[in-house]
């Protein structure tokens, strides 16, 4: 499928997991404390190879995106938090349980 040209907001002010209508959309994180965005199991969500999603921190609270349990999460230098208020991220699903975050990340 092609990514679409637009993308949709899903605001989020609490801990959130991810869900399958949030591919190709931007997650934006609201919240004055921190947050987590969980990538769950490909048994849980099923999202195809090569899901594209983007997250952003809006809000003051830090937003650290966990890997559910035996979900592979790859980031240079193991990096899974947003750096500062409105720093962005983008997750891609690489395989099965495997995804790759880049981004405006610190650990």
């Amino acid at each position: 499928a092609k990514a679409p040209t637009e993308v949709s907001i899903n605001t989020q002010t609490g801990n959130y997991t991810l869900a399958l209508s949030d591919n190709y959309k931007l997650i934006e994180v609201n919240s004055g404390s921190a947050r987590t965005i969980t990538i769950p199991t490909n048994t849980a969500v099923t999202f195809p190879i090569g899901t594209q999603i983007l997250i952003s921190q809006y809000g003051a609270g830090q937003v650290t995106i966990t890997p559910d349990t035996g979900v592979t999460l790859r980031s240079s230098g193991g990096k899974t938090k947003t750096a500062a208020q409105y720093a962005m991220a983008t997750l891609v699903k690489r395989g099965t349980n495997e995804w790759y975050l880049a981004g405006d990340l610190t650990t």
